[in-house]
This record gives C-alpha cells, sequence and structure tokens, in this order.
C-alpha cells in the first residue's frame, strides 16, 4: 500500500515539473502570471537545434476534451501505451481553482519575476526570447474561467505561439528524474528499516496525543514597538496551575498564516504546563498578504522581515519580562524558551538560535540560471536586498527549536548553523516540492553540529496544508489531521526532554517510538543524518 502511495504521487510530482516547465502549472507556479492578449496562440513548436517539430494546440484540445488523436499528434503519442495516454489526457483535463486578483498581484513581486523568467528560458517565442511576457499574460484570464483553470485554458490564453527549447527542457527534466529517482531511493531505504512496535507503546503515544491535566486560558495582547514602529499582536496561552514557574514556548507562522493556525498545538502544550505564545509578524502575516493582495504593496512581504521577525519574538520576551512580576506573579520561566518555527517562522528560529545570514553563500546560490526544482530559493534570495552588515539576532534566552519545514540552506552557510548549540529538533518531509528534502532539508541539517539535533522525516506530507486542487480536498483534511497529531506529540516529547528536562520523555526520541507515532501511510522516521 505504502508503495504504492508513493508512486502516485512521484507520478503527480512529475506531472507538476512538467506542467511547470511548459507553463501549464498547477502548484505553485501558476499564482505569477497576469495581462491581457490580443491574440491567441495556435500552436507550440519544439525545438531541437535546426530541428523543429510544431504541434497545433486544437489538436490538444480535441485529445483532451474527447480522446480523438488527430494525426498532427499521433506522430507524438505513436509509441506511447495506453494507459499512459489516458493519463495525459487526464491531466489536460485537470482543473485547479485560483483567485484571478492574486494572480495579478503575484505576478509582479520579484519571486514571481524571477520564476517566470526561468520558465522563459524554455518556453521561448518564436523569436527565440525569453517567454517571460507571454508567460505572464496567459494565466489572469485563464484564472478567471469559473470552472477553474486548465492546461488547455493557459494554452489558448497566450498572446502568441511558443517555442519550447528541447534542449534545455531535457536537461532540467534529468535532473527533475534524479531528484526524485534520488528522493525515492532514500525513503525507500527509511521504510525498509525492521523496527520494533510494542502495546506499551501504542498506549503512551494514545497519551502523548491527548490533551493533559491542564485547563488553558487565552489572551490576547498588544504591544508597540516604537523604536522600530511596529505593532504587534499576540495570542499567550496559560494553563491554570499555582505559581509554579513554567517555560514559554513561542511559534513563529509561515508566510501569510493567521495567528489561529497552530492554536490546536499551543492548547495541546500549554494542557502539560507550557505558556504558548503565538504572534503576528507584521511585515509577513496574514494582514499583509490582504493589503498585498488589495495593491498596497509590491512584494507580498518585506525583506526587511529576515531581521524583524527575530526582533520581534526578543521584544515579546522583553515586554514579558517586565510584566511578568505584576502581571504574571512571575509565573513565566523567561530563561527558558522554546521555538516552533514553520517555513519562513524556521528561519525565524535558526536566527534566534545564533545562524547568521552567508551574503557570499546566498548570492552565489541566487545567481543560478535555473530556481525551478528549489522554490523556496527564491524566497531566501530576497535576503539579498538587506544590507551586508551581519546582524547577530541571537536571543540565548531560546534554549530548544522545533523547525518544521523550515527554508534555510542558502540562507545560513556551514559556519553559520556550526554557532548554534541548542537542541534542534527537524520534521522535513519527503513530498515537499517547496523546500524538497535532498536539496534543502538534509544539506542544511547536516550543518548543524550541535550536541542534540534530531532528524524527523514524515512521509507523504506536504509543506503546506492547503491545496487547491478540487479532487484533494479530503485528502488535505486527512493530511492536515495527522500532520497535528504528529505537533502534539513530537513538540511535547521534544520540549519536555530539552526545556523541563524531564528524563521520562528522553526515551520517547528513539527511531522506535518515533516511527510507533506515525500513522500508516505518513510514516515518521528519526534518521541519523550528520
Amino acid at each position: 500500500m505504502l508503495k504504492n502511495r508513493q508512486n502516485q504521487f512521484w507520478s503527480v510530482l512529475k506531472k507538476f515539473y512538467l506542467f511547470s516547465l511548459l507553463f501549464l502549472i498547477p502548484g505553485i507556479a501558476f499564482n505569477f502570471f497576469t495581462a491581457t492578449p490580443t491574440i491567441a496562440a495556435e500552436k507550440i513548436t519544439l525545438s531541437w537545434g535546426l530541428l523543429k517539430f510544431s504541434l497545433s494546440v486544437k489538436s490538444l484540445e480535441t485529445f483532451a476534451r474527447s480522446g480523438k488523436v488527430e494525426p498532427e499528434l499521433n506522430f507524438f503519442l505513436t509509441k506511447i501505451k495506453p494507459e499512459q495516454k489516458q493519463k495525459i489526457q487526464n491531466f489536460l483535463q485537470a482543473k485547479y481553482e485560483v483567485k484571478p486578483v492574486t494572480v495579478a498581484r503575484l505576478a509582479y513581486t520579484s519571486v514571481g519575476t524571477k520564476l517566470l523568467q526561468n520558465l522563459g528560458e524554455i518556453i521561448q517565442t518564436p523569436q527565440k526570447e525569453n517567454g517571460f511576457y507571454s508567460l505572464r499574460s496567459a494565466v489572469i484570464l485563464a484564472a478567471a474561467n469559473p470552472e477553474g483553470i486548465t492546461p488547455i485554458a493557459l494554452l489558448n490564453h497566450l498572446p502568441t505561439d511558443i517555442e519550447i527549447n528541447l534542449v534545455k527542457l531535457i536537461k532540467l527534466a534529468k535532473q527533475v528524474n534524479h531528484l526524485l529517482q534520488q528522493t525515492e531511493q532514500f525513503v525507500a531505504h527509511l521504510d525498509e528499516t525492521n523496527i520494533r512496535e510494542d502495546a506499551h507503546q501504542t498506549n503512551q503515544i494514545y497519551q502523548l496525543k491527548k490533551a493533559g491535566k491542564f485547563k488553558v486560558e487565552q489572551q490576547t495582547i498588544y504591544l508597540e514597538d516604537r523604536q522600530r514602529n511596529r505593532s504587534i499582536t499576540l495570542d499567550l496561552y496559560l494553563p491554570k496551575l499555582t505559581s509554579t514557574s513554567i517555560p514559554v514556548i513561542i511559534i513563529s507562522n509561515g508566510l501569510g498564516a493567521r495567528r489561529d493556525r497552530f492554536e490546536e498545538l499551543a492548547q495541546h502544550l500549554t494542557s502539560y504546563g507550557f505558556a504558548v505564545i503565538i504572534p503576528d509578524h507584521p511585515g509577513s502575516d496574514r494582514e499583509r498578504q490582504l493589503a498585498f493582495f488589495q495593491g498596497l504593496y509590491r512584494e507580498n512581504f518585506d525583506a526587511a522581515e529576515f531581521i524583524n521577525r527575530p526582533l520581534d519574538i526578543s521584544f515579546i520576551l522583553d515586554q514579558l519580562e517586565r510584566s511578568n512580576q505584576f502581571q504574571f506573579n512571575h509565573l513565566l520561566n523567561l530563561k527558558q524558551v522554546g521555538i516552533f518555527g514553520y517555513s519562513f517562522g524556521g528561519a525565524t528560529a535558526l536566527s534566534l538560535a545564533g545562524a547568521e545570514i552567508n551574503f557570499e553563500q546566498l548570492t552565489k546560490n541566487c545567481s543560478s540560471s535555473t530556481n525551478l526544482l528549489n522554490i523556496s530559493l527564491l524566497y531566501q534570495c530576497r535576503a539579498l536586498e538587506l544590507s551586508r552588515k551581519q546582524v547577530s539576532l541571537r536571543d540565548k534566552r531560546v534554549k530548544a527549536v522545533y523547525l518544521f519545514v523550515p527554508f534555510s540552506n542558502s540562507l545560513f552557510g556551514k559556519a553559520q548553523m556550526k554557532q548554534i548549540n541548542i537542541p534542534v529538533l527537524w520534521e522535513a518531509s519527503d513530498q515537499d516540492i517547496i523546500t524538497p528534502l535532498l536539496l534543502e532539508q538534509l544539506p542544511s541539517f547536516s550543518k548543524l553540529k550541535t550536541t542534540n539535533q534530531y532528524l524527523v522525516i514524515a512521509t507523504g506530507m506536504p509543506h503546506t496544508y492547503i491545496t487547491r486542487s478540487k479532487q484533494q480536498d479530503k485528502s488535505a483534511i486527512k493530511i492536515r489531521k495527522v500532520a497535528e497529531a504528529y505537533h502534539r506529540a513530537l513538540s511535547l516529547i521534544f520540549f519536555k526532554t530539552h526545556l523541563t528536562n524531564e528524563e521520562k520523555y528522553q526515551h520517547f526520541l528513539s527511531p522506535e517510538f518515533i516511527h510507533a507515532i506515525g500513522e500508516n501511510p505518513y510514516n515518521l522516521h528519526l534518521v541519523d543524518f550528520k
């Protein structure tokens, strides 16, 4: 069953990359285009040096609608097996929901522009020029389709015929296939690991996923950082208990997330005796995203957020130290702070743990001609807009960090990651197309040299809980519930071990127990990877 699920995923992922390369982009990439075409494309030309082959858009549309293969299309499909033809037809019929306004705004961000320029090196104009402008003009009208965006709709809205550079396409396709094969082999090796489980473990896991003994109180606090001119809103979760001093865990969210995204996790940790804080980061939170989509900003987040996000958390801790005595009766132990960082929040957590941006490495990586295999690199490259002056954002009050699919590999080099000397639990996924396991997660984790570092790999988990495909709604709900259960158990084990130093939780950080937490087919593996 697991093997079948993995095969299905890799098939879908390969289609994703192919769709991206042909500007038939179902996932992330189709969010980056706008403009209004005046003349629709009629044909696609495939070029290999001096050799050229043409294919009409109409023949593809006919095949997608009825399965009928026109003579010109038969030339390309003649050696393909019937089941493969069916997959291609299904692919051409696929529909995805996307808001036209979202498309229009994201089209002109630096990330959207760079992505389109990379694609335009492969998908060119008939004059062999970069297809950037043609690509950008196609999707806005296709996105306005009431039934959702489709590959055929995208082609129909191209303002001119396109020419696909097969030499560059095949080169990139080989890179994609190599990446997929390596990842598949890596995961297959994990699944072959023989790990024994017992009934006692099952009962313990059940208890870890359940709420603890403390009732939870939640309050919203508004802070003003006048020095940086930032208004910070945070939700504070406190357990109802006596005067016992308790550690603090801060959850730093991903780009554009609301504070309640990890509310369930906050409630769970608080029920076990932690104080939990979920702040908004003003330059990259939900409100900032909404303002961006309203046209108030050119970019969907401020580059200064690489600095301001860690400073937000240090500021919050400073303010709580001032109010801890009279407002909380010394309840908060602000010398024992943990960070749970998701995606952008993971980079925030690493900065607070002591990592500094390596501008030399970042400049080199961002000069790569094609960043289509690692979308997160495009976001990391935004840090190049900052001053090259090194700034240490380390906060010594932070004693442990939990990282969930962070982007960090190009931001922080080996020397910078070696500066981290606190416990780190790093959760990655084999199905992350935003921060790929082998390109982003493993290389970055391997730079760590701290005493207590744990790499947990979840199979079958995407980077985000959100899906735009109508057919994946039920699956997304299931994945979200499983991921939340994993976070409840893993974060509790990790922070109980390294913030409150409770020895009874230490033995849970073992390959056997971590594997037992997993729910097939979304398995968990604690990996010895250095």
